[in-house]
Parts: C-alpha cells; sequence; structure tokens
C-alpha cells in the first residue's frame, strides 16, 4: 500500500486515480449486464391527451387511404388488431385478407368465450360509445345541408315523404343501429351471434309422439317424434358508401353519427326485405317463402284484391298454434295500418262512413291513431310489399303477424372495411368509396308461428 501511495506526488493525483479506476468499474458492469427494458411514464407518442377519445369509422377510412398516420388512428388500428387476431383464433379469414380492415359492429356478438375475450369485448364497447355524448345535432344539420340540402337525413327518404319527421342518428353500435332500423328487430325478432366460423344450428321438434287410449292387456301403439334442425349458414352482405371527404375533414362526432345511421340504415333495408322474401341461396331466405307459414284470407275477397276486415284480426290470431300464447306484432305498412285506423261504419246512411272507428271503436275522432291493433304492436314498414298481384291487380299488399321470439338471426361481430378514392368519379366528385362486409343469416324456429293475410286492397 505504502509503494502504490509512493507513485503519486500530491494526495489529489490519489484521489483522480481512485474515481477513473471506480468508474471504469461501472462502465464495464453496464456492458456485461442484461438490457433491462425503462418504460419512461411522461413520454408518449401521437396526439396528448387523447388516448380515449374513443372509435371512430371515419378515421378508420381515413387511415386506411393514408389521410391519416398511425399516430392519428391508434385506437382504430389497435381495434383492429385485437379483432383480427381474436377472430383468428377460430378461424376466421376476411375475405380481402391483410387489405382489410375490421369494424367492430357489435361488441355484444364479439366471441367473448373467455377472458381475453370478454376484456376485449368490454373494452371495445366503450371505445365505440365514448363520443355519445358529444354528438351536436345543430352540427348535423348543418353537414347535412352542406352535403346535400334537399335532403333530411344522409340516404333516408326525402322531405315530402316523410323525412321530416326522421331524427337525427346519434352515435352507437353499428348493430344497434341497424337493429332499431329492421322492423323485425322492433317487432321481438330473437338476435343472437354468429360465431366466428359463421354457421349455427338450433335442433327443433318436427312432429311429437301420439298418445292412444288402449284397453286392459291392449299393446300401446308405438309412436315416433321427428326432429329437425334450423341451420344459421352466414350470407355476405355487402354495403357500399359513397362518401364525401368533407365528412373525413371535419372528423366530429356529428360526421361520425351520420355515416354510421347510413351504413346501419343501408344493411338494414336490405337483411329486411331478405328476410321477407329472400330466395335463399347467397341471401336470407325469407319468411314468405316457408311452407308451413300459416295463412288466411280475407273475410271479403274480389276477383283484384280482398279487403281486411276487423273480424280478421280475432280470425288471424286464432289461427296461430296453442303453443304461442299471444302474438308479438304485426307486419303491415304505414298506409294500410292508416286506412285501417281511418275506416268508420256508416251512420245514417248506406256508405256514409261517419259512424264509429271500425278497429279501435272507443276511439274518437279527436284522437290521434293508435300504436297497436287490439293490443299488439303494429311495426309499420315500407318494406312490406305493395306490389301483390291478383287478378288485374299488382298494387296489392299483405299483413303478417306472428310471435317473432321464434324467427332467430344470427349476426357476425365484425365488418370487413374497404376504403378507396380511386375511380374518375371519386376523384372529380372528391370521395371516398367505403365498402363493408358484414355476414348474418335468419331464420324461423317454427313457421307456423307466423300468420299471412295476403293480396289485399289498401284502404
Amino acid at each position: 500500500m505504502s509503494e502504490a501511495v509512493e507513485k503519486f506526488q500530491t494526495r489529489a493525483e490519489l484521489a483522480r486515480f481512485i474515481e477513473d479506476t471506480a468508474s471504469t468499474a461501472v462502465d464495464k458492469a453496464l456492458a456485461q449486464a442484461a438490457p433491462v427494458e425503462r418504460r419512461v411514464p411522461w413520454v408518449t407518442s401521437g396526439p396528448v391527451g387523447q388516448d380515449s377519445i374513443g372509435y371512430s369509422v371515419l378515421k378508420a377510412a381515413a387511415f386506411a387511404l393514408g389521410y391519416l398516420g398511425p399516430d392519428q388512428a391508434k385506437e382504430e388500428i389497435h381495434v383492429h388488431h385485437q379483432l383480427r387476431e381474436l377472430y383468428q383464433t377460430y378461424g376466421f379469414v376476411p375475405h380481402c385478407g391483410h387489405q382489410s380492415f375490421l369494424v367492430p359492429l357489435a361488441s355484444a356478438h364479439l366471441p367473448a368465450f373467455e377472458p381475453r375475450g370478454q376484456r376485449i369485448q368490454q373494452e371495445i364497447r366503450d371505445k365505440m360509445t365514448a363520443n355519445r355524448h358529444r354528438f351536436d345535432p345543430e352540427e348535423a344539420a348543418w353537414l347535412l345541408r352542406r352535403l346535400n340540402p334537399r335532403v333530411k337525413a344522409l340516404g333516408t327518404t326525402s322531405d315530402l315523404a316523410g323525412g321530416v319527421l326522421v331524427g337525427f342518428p346519434t352515435l352507437g353500435e353499428l348493430i344497434d343501429l341497424q337493429r332499431n332500423l329492421e322492423a323485425f328487430a322492433q317487432a321481438g325478432a330473437q338476435e343472437i351471434a354468429l360465431p366466428p366460423n359463421g354457421r349455427i344450428q338450433f335442433p327443433k321438434l318436427t312432429g311429437g309422439s301420439t298418445a292412444y287410449w288402449v284397453g286392459e292387456g291392449t299393446s300401446i301403439t308405438e309412436s315416433q317424434p321427428s326432429t329437425g334442425s334450423l341451420d344459421l349458414q352466414a350470407k355476405k352482405l355487402g354495403i357500399f358508401v359513397k362518401l364525401n371527404n368533407e365528412l373525413l375533414r371535419f372528423a366530429s362526432p356529428s360526421a361520425e353519427g351520420l355515416i354510421r345511421f347510413d351504413m346501419a340504415r343501408v344493411a338494414a333495408l336490405k337483411a329486411d326485405s331478405a328476410m321477407l322474401t329472400g330466395t335463399g341461396g347467397t341471401q336470407i331466405k325469407g319468411l314468405l317463402t316457408y311452407s308451413d307459414l300459416l295463412t288466411h284470407p280475407a273475410s271479403t275477397t274480389g276477383a283484384n284484391g280482398d279487403t281486411f276486415q276487423p273480424e280478421d284480426v280475432a280470425k288471424m290470431e286464432a289461427k296461430l298454434p296453442d303453443a304461442v300464447s299471444a302474438p308479438t306484432a304485426w307486419l303491415m305498412r304505414r298506409d294500410m295500418f292508416a286506412a285501417l285506423m281511418n275506416r268508420r261504419a256508416d251512420a245514417t246512411t248506406e256508405d256514409d262512413a261517419a259512424g264509429p272507428f271500425l278497429f279501435h271503436p272507443s276511439r274518437s275522432a279527436a284522437d290521434a291513431p293508435p300504436t297497436e291493433l287490439y293490443g299488439t304492436k303494429v311495426v309499420r314498414t315500407s318494406q312490406i310489399s305493395n306490389s301483390r298481384v291478383k287478378g288485374s291487380s299488382s298494387n296489392l299488399t299483405y299483413i303478417l303477424l306472428g310471435y317473432f321470439p321464434d324467427w332467430i338471426v344470427g349476426r357476425s361481430g365484425v365488418m370487413e372495411f374497404l376504403a378507396s378514392g380511386l375511380g374518375d368519379s371519386a376523384l372529380q366528385n372528391d370521395q371516398t368509396y367505403l365498402r363493408g362486409i358484414q355476414h348474418l343469416d335468419a331464420g324461423p324456429r317454427h313457421a307456423a308461428s307466423f300468420v299471412l293475410c295476403d293480396q289485399l286492397i289498401v284502404g
């Protein structure tokens, strides 16, 4: 020790030697240590203070087109990866592979069979509804006037055809919006989630056993119940929306609400039409095409159309099987329901129609038309055809009564989403084309739970 100290002329040189030796030892130890990931809590990327801003279909479209970078669509990209990984676990393959951008249709329809799926389901539900309170009807009205001053709501009917009665859409999950627009959903149809493989089967009893009276020592006749199944297999429903790029630039909750509403409306109308009269195959097989659907001819028949009478209400309900304690809804056109509610009996002279209302006798002329028909909800929809044919008439309609929980609708929880700004029309009009593909199917658990009265004159 004394020899080492003698190498240094002063105490300062000795202190410097000790400090350099210690520093070298520390550097060597750090170099040999295994790397450790250190997360700094005060560092972030992308917009600051917007980690819980919610989910936006518009941002998903803008990112797919390259209008936004990854830092500006963090939530949308994160949800896409979550959905893709979740569905790949069950063998789901998008139609367009990695080009498809997955968008949640409804969190309730996601495959939450295990804790990971349940966590994703709750997280996506929170994101899809995060901006609901920020929807501004006045901003939505301004956007609608800017996009198309002649239309009340994006894609709905014109003002003269009732569009003024349509409220502005608010933010919500796409399938929830779609269900609110579908006649079958309003009538009480049962909703289920299609599994990721797109197919589900419900066994059902098509024929029961038979009971017999037998005498002493006499054998009982054997009977064999028959069974069947309701097979739901995903049908591909395409949604094509032309979107003015102003909406992408505004990217407000009001613009987001308009797009979600329009996509849901398009899908609802197409699905409703197929659930009524679809031919099967690539589309849903419609209720009216099932051979075991019950039918009832109107009490007043004619060569060119039949007239629905007050007694037909009870007669249609009487045809339902005993297993149906009470129907849940009527489906008919608005003009047909209005004609029924305004039909009046004669008072003093024949055909004066000045007496009490036939279909709601206790109603006075000052009362508003009811929304029920003898205690059963009436769903009024233009999806009911007004082009049924009998004789020389081709403008007839029909009325449907049923227990709609026996109609089952199965949907997938995601939509495959593609966005494009290419094409002459899109380029010239400064538009973006959005194409969504959702998978669904529907069918009756028992078609005999529904009664059809067809070929009716409106009036």
